[in-house]
């Protein structure tokens, strides 16, 4: 196995990447969107160890930074759903001219608003061929979420933009951009392509209940899995484990592999 570090150009801008690529190649490829102020390593480095298991299990797979985050260029107040769509455009793009991917095999993991932005892409390209969601949110009480999550004071929003307390500024155009999509209805586009939704029980950040919403709304072949007890990032390694066997062993199964 080799992992690969390198950088994907989008409008001018670099993207942070790391390519896992197996023994055998062309292979099926999985790309990672990570979440709302995370980056391609993830919590407790959850992405990392999942993208090296898939590449044991055959898989390239693909981590990255959205621009504004981790090592890639911007500034996070710079930052919205569509921008972090474009960026994972471009990846996939970058992929379709790689000689270690098959071209009709790429799938997308997404963790979080990694998982809002998932579905929107696919729902609007014919390069995936199949989504597994981690903790998506169904909708995007965008306000109230950052109120009750990240105890931020909402007043601020008049200055132009909201300070988190973890040290992020998120730009008003992160909440006018969002106005513009709907999560559920492109989440019905997916269809006839394959999507696995997974979800924590006790997810305090996006309750269980958006894990049912999307299900609800998705089209066959369709599956959801509620892991007991786990929280929004699977912090305890056996929800890790979990999480991350259920997707290699959906998307082998997909694949065919």
């Amino acid at each position: 196995m080799e992992e690969l570090h390198l950088f994907i150009e989008n409008e001018g801008e670099r993207i942070s990447t790391v390519m896992h690529i197996p023994e055998e190649t062309p292979a099926p490829a999985v790309v990672f969107s990570h979440g709302f102020t995370g980056n391609k390593i993830e919590a407790h480095r959850l992405f990392v160890r999942a993208a090296r298991k898939m590449s044991k299990e055959g898989f390239v797979a693909v981590r990255f930074d959205f621009r504004g985050s981790g090592e890639s260029d911007g500034e996070f107040e710079e930052m919205s759903i569509s921008s972090e769509i474009s960026d994972l455009n471009s990846v996939l793009k970058f992929l379709l001219d790689k000689k270690e991917v098959s071209r009709e095999k790429i799938g997308l993991v997404g963790l979080s608003l990694g998982g809002v932005v998932s579905i929107l892409t696919a729902a609007k390209n014919s390069i995936t061929k199949a989504v597994c969601t981690w903790s998506s949110p169904a909708c995007l009480r965008l306000l109230s979420s950052l109120r009750d999550s990240f105890g931020v004071d909402l007043s601020q929003i008049e200055k132009g933009y909201i300070d988190l307390p973890s040290g992020y500024r998120i730009g008003r155009v992160f909440f006018e951009d969002a106005l513009r999509h709907d999560i559920l209805d492109d989440c019905a586009k997916i269809s006839p392509r394959p999507m696995l939704i997974i979800h924590g029980s006790q997810d305090s950040v996006v309750p269980v209940e958006h894990a049912r919403m999307l299900y609800d709304r998705a089209g066959e072949p369709k599956k959801i899995i509620i892991i007991e007890g786990a929280d929004h990032t699977f912090n305890r390694r056996e929800w890790e484990d979990k999480v991350i066997e259920l997707t290699i062993g959906w998307f082998k199964e997909i694949f065919k592999l």
